[in-house]
């Protein structure tokens, strides 16, 4: 288990800190980060949960899917992070991208990344991608991913990287 992921079994102490502070008009709203999907459910009996935000992406944390619809059957809003990086590339290391993912994008006229980006922001109207942005290309290169629609063999081709982990 990741050890970002196997933190305390209860987050019912510091989150319920968090709602006492809100209760006191200084936070507006609470998110979590870094949890599992019984913590949502924790914090969710203590005070409204705005956002979740976790590492997720293409082939980076399949089991991740289910706190995924959860937030989206609650309202909550998914804020993956790593969405462009996929599995084993989290580190920065790079890596070869996928085959499919190059041959979608060379159909799509997209890059890697915004098929990435893509494919996460179509799992959900709830799901917001975190994308690093070092230039003012690479921003509006991220922009341009909020535009991309993957067409359903697209999607299932990809769905198929996600569940294999590449």
């Amino acid at each position: 288990m990741n050890p970002r992921l196997s933190g305390p079994d209860s987050i019912a102490d510091h989150f319920g800190a968090l709602a006492e502070l809100r209760d006191a008009g200084l936070i507006r709203h609470l998110g979590v980060s870094n949890i599992r999907p019984e913590h949502l459910a924790q914090a969710q009996s203590i005070a409204p949960v705005v956002c979740v935000q976790n590492s997720y992406g293409l082939g980076h944390r399949p089991q991740q899917d289910r706190l995924l619809r959860a937030c989206g059957e609650q309202g909550v809003a998914f804020v993956p992070y790593f969405a462009i990086a996929g599995a084993g590339r989290e580190s920065g290391l790079g890596g070869a991208e996928h085959g499919e993912v190059l041959a979608i994008a060379r159909a799509r006229q997209a890059t890697p990344a915004q098929v990435r980006l893509g494919w996460a922001l179509q799992r959900g109207p709830h799901v917001l991608v975190i994308p690093g942005t070092g230039d003012l290309d690479h921003l509006a290169d991220n922009i341009a991913a909020g535009t991309l629609r993957l067409a359903p063999d697209d999607l299932a081709r990809l769905e198929a990287i996600h569940q294999g982990g590449q």
